[in-house]
């Protein structure tokens, strides 16, 4: 994660999907690690959560789009070449393609608010391109 941080100049270096509500100061996560795409629970305090307003619908299709990327593979392609990507991204203006069925902790929460809840974070921006630098950088806007 500090890799990440540093490739893209951030503070931010992971991101995750909340995928259930808080219980006791734990909850539950879908996020992308090394080992692929995997669900845990997770202390809330270890993260910065958004106050983005969702309805209880896009909730429920961003849980249910999260639980069925378990499994999936890491995208070591992917991220072997993200700061490529990304620095080129940023400059052209991106695309929205995706080349492969494996994805990154930012790429899976990208996917999962652009395609199962609506809500475009980097829009004109393939989610293969956006960091969780990124992801922090539309919360502080919005």
């Amino acid at each position: 994660m500090a890799m990440v941080r540093i490739g893209t100049l951030s503070r931010w270096g992971h991101a995750c999907l909340a995928v259930g509500d808080a219980v006791d100061g734990w909850i539950q996560i879908v996020e992308a690690m090394p080992d692929g795409v995997r669900t845990r629970t997770s202390r809330v305090d270890e993260w910065v959560w958004s106050n983005i307003p969702l309805t209880d619908a896009q909730r429920d299709a961003g849980a249910t789009g999260g639980m069925g990327e378990i499994g999936k593979d890491y995208d070591w392609p992917g991220i072997a070449g993200f700061v490529v990507r990304w620095f080129f991204a940023k400059w052209r203006g991106g695309s929205k393609d995706h080349p492969d069925d494996n994805e990154f902790c930012s790429e899976l929460v990208d996917w999962i608010s652009r395609d199962d809840m609506g809500v475009d974070l980097k829009p004109g921006y393939a989610p293969n391109t956006v960091s969780p630098g990124d992801l922090a950088q539309y919360l502080v806007e919005h």
